[in-house]
């Protein structure tokens, strides 16, 4: 490919505006008087890049030998013309010295009084890219030649943002072949065109993340004959379904890494339970022994997976990699086999059931484990802001810890309510709830002053820990474990990460006591009954029927019950109550805020009847053993737990980031070695 025309500009443009030409002659003088008095003062080039057969090259030479700053030629020879219209714009934007680039067709559809308004606008938007739009309000598609072309192009259109919703959701004309892109924010290297539509390629593969519009009206072509045909749309459409496969691989966003982690899974499972039956069944080894070598199986199979198509690559070589993914998820692996015995063993299961179950349980945690320490930033990449935050995080575990080994028998009792739906379930969702918005106020403000007063720490905290050992002492036993082991909690958390840590998460801490005082447990009954009714009638004619309060359903003539007492709306009514909390945190009791709390609220109520759904379900599918398994409390409460966290996190704000190391944190050492013997104290009078 030749550049006639090298450039020799005394400054540097402040806009390239690439211009791909085939056959347009007649319309390149025009185009190029047009530019110069839309650019006015601004300093730009014009840069076409040629396919075509007839003189228009010759054309642009003399434009150019008589305006060598401002317009060059790449013309691109027949056996060079790759990617059709999008490989000649990929060309140009490869060639391109200007911040800003503007592509535009070379027909005169696209009004050149249009350029500065795009350039306007993504400085204005601050936006990676910009695009004229036929169908923004004002918009217009007047150049559009018959009613048949238009409806084409419009249904083009909705078939690419059906195709990439998110990332088209602020695109309305995402066929649009006029568009400004910031220069550092593509790497023309990402893209693959192929055909006519190079803005898909470009927002897709580039994945740009501001990107705003323009309206403009689609003039009728001046002269020359359109390029679109029967054999474009084919390859157009070629293009998007590869364009989909493409983008499915690698996800950017913690959604889809994690979505795509949970796919690689479900094959994993099916491959494991495959290796499982032919180890087990086949080749009779013992079900533990089969089972731990049907995980190595599992393991390798899923880094493939997830190594190809789900993660990115990270710092570390391939084989490095599956050495990290192999140990780390094999530390895993008594978990799995742990719960494996225990649903074999106790729940009765048959051990291929037992090991799909087991999986399911584990996959939060093999999930965290890969995604932070095989694919997550290399040990020392964050510095030490990074050990700081995460020390914070940590110290807040360690006083959550100590609180339970002080209080065993409130310990006690929270283990069994997570089973049987008792005092447990008011924890379980609070506190993933304020896990997930601490997660977001953990680090300090830039304004914060660097200070530390650990007088005022220790003269809190020990206030409320004499408060909590005074509670074990004077209550009577029914009441005073909840109060105690909060005051020993708070004193704990102040010892540990200061008060100023505290105060910023006062919220979070919050949450768990808020759900205790009875927020959940009042509405009770009434949400149970919502519940209740909701199932029966999306079961009908032949589902689950309410009985005696709970609800029904059969395996070959075999009544199964899910109890009253096992119905999730207790855990329901505390999901509502810690998000409905944790927006107005975190955006105010705005109209806005509220909305949001509704939508996520109306989530929840789906996700639970979806859940109690299932449970019935795998009753009637697979009997009373693994029915029994199905319905313990747990399961539910988990899925909503984690539902709530995953809403409080998508709202938490991205923390400020953090120019300078800043020593927040007080000296810890002395401090947990004393609440350590505290705790121990503690513990045999709170039996």
């Amino acid at each position: 490919m030749a550049d006639v025309a090298p450039v020799r500009l005394k400054a540097p443009p402040a806009v390239t505006v690439v211009v791909p030409t085939r056959n347009e002659a007649d319309n390149v003088r025009p185009l190029v008087e047009q530019l110069r008095d839309a650019l006015g003062a601004t300093p730009g080039e014009i840069v076409f890049v040629d396919d075509s057969d007839d003189h228009t090259p010759a054309v642009i030479t003399a434009l150019s030998e008589s305006d060598p700053d401002g317009v060059r030629l790449l013309h691109r020879p027949k056996d060079e013309r790759t990617g059709g219209l999008g490989g000649a714009v990929t060309a140009g934007l490869a060639a391109a010295r200007a911040p800003w680039v503007v592509v535009m067709d070379g027909d005169l559809q696209h009004p050149p009084t249009t350029v500065p308004e795009l350039l306007a606008a993504g400085q204005v938007d601050q936006a990676d890219a910009v695009v004229a739009s036929r169908y923004r309000t004002r918009g217009r598609v007047t150049g559009l030649g018959g009613a048949f072309r238009r409806v084409v192009s419009r249904a083009s259109g909705t078939l690419a943002k059906l195709f990439f919703p998110v990332r088209l959701r602020a695109v309305t004309d995402p066929m649009s072949g006029f568009f400004a892109v910031r220069r550092d924010a593509l790497d023309t290297s990402s893209l693959r065109p192929n055909g006519y539509k190079i803005l898909l390629e470009i927002v897709v593969r580039g994945r740009m993340r501001q990107i705003t519009e323009v309206p403009y009206t689609f003039q009728p072509r001046q002269a020359g004959e359109s390029k679109a045909s029967l054999r474009e749309g084919v390859r157009y459409l070629r293009h998007l379904t590869l364009l989909r496969l493409a983008a499915a691989r690698h996800p950017v966003s913690p959604l889809g890494r994690l979505a795509g982690f949970a796919l690689a899974g479900a094959i994993g499972t099916a491959v494991n339970s495959a290796a499982l039956w032919a180890l087990g069944e086949v080749a009779g080894l013992p079900y533990l022994l089969a089972a731990f070598l049907a995980v190595q199986v599992a393991i390798g199979w899923n880094f493939v997976v997830i190594d190809n198509l789900v993660m990115p690559p990270g710092e570390y070589a391939r084989r490095r990699r599956f050495g990290r993914f192999l140990l780390l998820n094999n530390t895993l692996t008594p978990v799995h086999l742990g719960l494996l015995v225990g649903l074999v063993q106790l729940a009765g299961l048959h051990y291929l059931e037992a090991n799909v179950l087991a999986i399911v349980v584990v996959f939060v945690l093999r999930y965290a484990v890969t995604s932070n320490w095989v694919y997550g930033a290399p040990a020392g990449a964050g510095g030490l802001v990074v050990a700081v935050r995460r020390a914070v995080a940590t110290r807040l575990v360690l006083a959550v810890a100590l609180t339970a080994v002080a209080f065993p028998a409130l310990t006690r009792d929270v283990w069994d309510g997570l089973w049987s739906r008792g005092s447990g379930v008011p924890l379980l969702i609070p506190v993933a709830a304020a896990a997930a918005l601490a997660a977001s106020r953990i680090r300090p403000s830039s304004s914060e002053p660097d200070v530390h007063d650990r007088q005022v720490d220790g003269l809190l905290a020990t206030v409320f820990l004499a408060a909590g050992a005074a509670l074990l002492l004077l209550l009577p036993a029914a009441g005073r474990l909840v109060p105690a082991a909060l005051s020993f909690l708070a004193g704990a958390a102040i010892l540990l990460v200061g008060t100023r840590t505290v105060a910023r998460l006062r919220w979070a801490l919050l949450l768990p006591l808020l759900a205790i005082a009875g927020i959940a447990p009042a509405v009770r009954e009434s949400v149970d009954a919502g519940i209740r009714a909701v199932v029966t009638l999306l079961g009908r004619p032949a589902g689950p029927t309410s009985s005696g309060g709970g609800l029904v359903t059969t395996h070959q003539g075999t009544e199964l019950l899910l109890p009253a007492q096992q119905l999730p709306g207790l855990a329901l009514a505390g999901a509502v109550a810690c998000l409905l909390i944790s927006v107005v945190v975190l955006f105010g009791p705005t109209a806005k805020a509220l909305a949001r709390g509704a939508v996520a609220s109306l989530t929840l109520a789906v996700v639970t009847v979806g859940s109690v759904l299932t449970v019935l379900l795998i009753g009637r599918l697979f009997g009373p053993a693994v029915f029994d398994v199905a319905r313990l409390p747990i399961f539910t409460d988990a899925v909503l737990a984690l539902t709530v966290a995953v809403f409080v996190t998508r709202w938490s704000p991205a923390p400020a980031p953090v120019t300078a190391v800043r020593q927040y944190l007080p000296r810890g050492r002395f401090a947990l070695a004393a609440l350590v013997a505290m705790a121990v104290v503690l513990m045999g009078t709170a039996r």
